[in-house]
């Protein structure tokens, strides 16, 4: 299996793995398949047997700097994946491998781990990876380098007084999207009392090797990541999708809070659990109107208030429509709505792009004036044309028949008028209500 189609880690078979890697293999001879994940030398072998076996990666990173648990980070660049197949102009959920897209990492770390999983993953993608610290930098260079993903990657030793993310300084003028996993903690009595565990029910299960540098910051990893949102917005859509992982519930809360303050609209919260009594905690927000759907953008457990807007509307089917006719149906009206319409028949989907709400009684009102007023003339065809061709796209949405569950799904792919959303999937369900 190739690193661009292997799944989020769900567990790790460490037996599995020990029959793969010799290094590791080792260790857990040692420890007769008991792993000790307080020992350093432990958790340094099983990094580089995960990223040499699962992704034919190298590792080097020195021994006071974060060596880096690759499932948490894998998962988070899964989700970026899915987060950024499923918001693009084409309108589909898939992954594209001809799709150019440049990431930024922001604070790579010694073993910039984001970026070299994210070039192995995707071959057409490049990365920026950013880092204040000289060693760390020098360490990241020297990973990418002996990968040969050197060439793919603008890496910059930036400053505390540059920006975050320093566009300007790396020559670039726009990016699809940011990954983060910022300093957790606020000073260094809290980095100590946290990794020792101090106050909580359960100890740390792995050993940090991470520097103060790479683990502290003013305000921890909420202060870190309110520089993210208020850069965000003075560069707006300069960068499509904003990311970052957090290490305590509470802060993404605080994050999500503040951006609904700041006017911010779309947005999407994830998780990560692979076990081990770490769980981790996503926010990505953008200025732009693509919208992720609600398995990856809604996340289960989290308080309603925190989430964004649904982005997906279902319901059955009248026991007396049967799934053909509800297909007919869908496509029948879709066709009579002034908006661009693609129905594909074998797959009982639809992908559709309206300019405003023109299933209103008002539209068709003032649309059946225009039609009259040019009635003497032959210019009917060409202005529908013209409209059609022209438009700004106001909403987007995907339907499907689902035949299994009897169910008509209507997905929120575009737009930043919930009321108008809310119309669309309003006008469908009613006209099987009638029927």
């Amino acid at each position: 299996m190739s690193s661009a189609t292997k799944p989020s880690y769900e567990t790790v078979d460490f037996k599995a793995l020990a029959q793969q890697d010799e290094a590791f293999n080792t260790i857990w001879q040692q420890h007769s398949g008991r792993l000790d994940f307080q020992d350093p030398d432990t958790t340094k072998t099983l990094t580089k047997a995960l990223l040499k076996v699962d992704f034919s990666l190298q590792l080097e990173v020195p021994d006071d700097r974060l060596c880096p648990p690759v499932p948490n980070r894998w998962n988070y660049v899964c989700w970026i994946h899915t987060l950024l197949d499923s918001t693009n102009p084409s309108y589909s959920s898939h992954y594209d491998p001809e799709r150019q897209v440049i990431g930024l990492d922001i604070g790579t770390g010694a073993s910039a781990i984001y970026t070299m999983l994210c070039l192995k993953s995707r071959p057409a993608w490049t990365m920026c990876a950013t880092d204040v610290d000289k060693k760390s930098f020098e360490s990241a260079a020297r990973n990418l380098t002996i990968n040969n993903l050197i060439t793919r990657a603008k890496l910059l030793q930036t400053i505390d007084s540059q920006p975050l993310i320093p566009l300007q300084y790396l020559g670039v003028d726009k990016l699809d999207f940011t990954i983060c996993n910022p300093p957790f903690f606020a000073d260094e009595m809290d980095m100590r009392q946290s990794l020792s565990g101090e106050g909580k029910s359960v100890r740390p299960n792995a050993v940090c090797t991470g520097s103060e540098n790479e683990m502290v910051c003013r305000g921890g990893d909420l202060g870190f990541v309110t520089r993210i949102v208020d850069e965000s917005l003075t560069l707006r859509e300069r960068v499509t999708w904003y990311t970052s992982m957090f290490g305590k519930m509470s802060s993404a809360k605080a994050i999500i809070g503040l951006l609904k303050e700041k006017s911010v609209t779309n947005w999407a919260v994830g998780s990560i659990d692979v076990g081990g009594g770490t769980k981790r905690w996503i926010v990505a927000w953008s200025f732009a109107d693509y919208r992720p759907p609600n398995s990856i953008a809604r996340i289960e457990k989290f308080a309603n208030e925190y989430l964004p807007f649904p982005t997906e509307y279902r319901f059955s089917l009248p026991a007396n429509t049967d799934t053909n006719a509800a297909k007919h149906t869908i496509d029948r009206q879709a066709r009579r709505l002034h908006i661009r319409w693609n129905w594909d028949s074998q797959s009982a989907t639809g992908v559709g792009e309206a300019a405003e709400n023109v299933w209103s009684r008002a539209y068709r009102r003032k649309h059946e004036r225009r039609m009259r007023e040019l009635a003497a003339t032959d210019a009917r065809d060409a202005e529908m044309h013209t409209i059609l061709e022209d438009m700004e796209v106001a909403l987007a949405f995907r339907i499907a028949v689902a035949e299994n569950t009897r169910e008509v799904i209507i997905e929120w792919l575009r737009g930043s008028d919930q009321v108008l959303w809310e119309s669309f999937c309003g006008m469908v369900h009613r006209s099987f209500k009638k029927s």
